[in-house]
């Protein structure tokens, strides 16, 4: 049982290195989604994206709702749609 429990813990290490060595250097992942959806979708979100202003002060909304004590990944309980839109928002601001 040691030995079993020991390869499963070398797999799931494998893993987790695998999922970090699929985020390119200068990108954060974010999760988003409601509680209601089926399934967030996940994003990655370029650094500059985080110096926006406007996205500042959206993830202070996002705080506000959901606090600062999360770990692990960014979650931020928004409709998928709505902040594909903000990032298109964002985006067209910056050209």
């Amino acid at each position: 049982m040691v030995r079993q429990l020991s390869r499963m813990r070398a797999s799931y290490k494998r893993i987790r290195e695998q999922a970090r060595l699929n985020i390119r250097k200068g990108y954060v992942p974010v999760m988003v989604g409601r509680d209601d959806e089926k399934d967030g979708a996940k994003f990655l979100i370029h650094l500059d994206v985080f110096r926006n202003e406007y996205f500042v002060g959206f993830l202070e909304m996002v705080a506000l709702e959901v606090g600062y004590q999360s770990s692990g990944v960014l979650r931020i309980p928004c409709r998928t749609e709505c902040f594909m839109d903000i990032l298109n928002q964002i985006s067209r601001m910056n050209t």
